[in-house]
């Protein structure tokens, strides 16, 4: 099982929706860590998405996520670990890291 960091600039590169999308019908044991601090490279969320919340991708592939604070990762990355351990991986998390 593999953990890839990603920023809200991965998510804007092209293919990353096929990826996911592949990811999912392959319940690929792989777990999408986004490190969210509020921007996409430059560019402000709000701007960058239409949704800044980033965890939402999640329901749209059916996979399952979580949108948390840096003090829940370790207990998030274990749950998600599990549920990929499971067969109903792949699992996006959304680490906030801005305040």
């Amino acid at each position: 099982m593999t953990v890839e960091e990603l920023t809200p600039a991965d998510l804007l590169a092209e293919g990353f929706h096929a990826r996911l999308n592949r990811l999912a019908l392959a319940h690929a044991p792989v777990i999408l860590l986004v490190r969210n601090d509020g921007f996409a490279g430059e560019t402000p969320l709000p701007l960058a998405f239409a949704n800044p919340c980033l965890v939402d991708l999640a329901p749209a592939f059916r996979i399952r996520g979580a949108r948390i604070r840096p003090e829940a990762l370790g207990a998030t990355l274990t749950r998600a670990r599990e549920v990929c351990a499971a067969g109903h991986g792949p699992f996006l998390v959304e680490l906030m890291t801005v305040t």
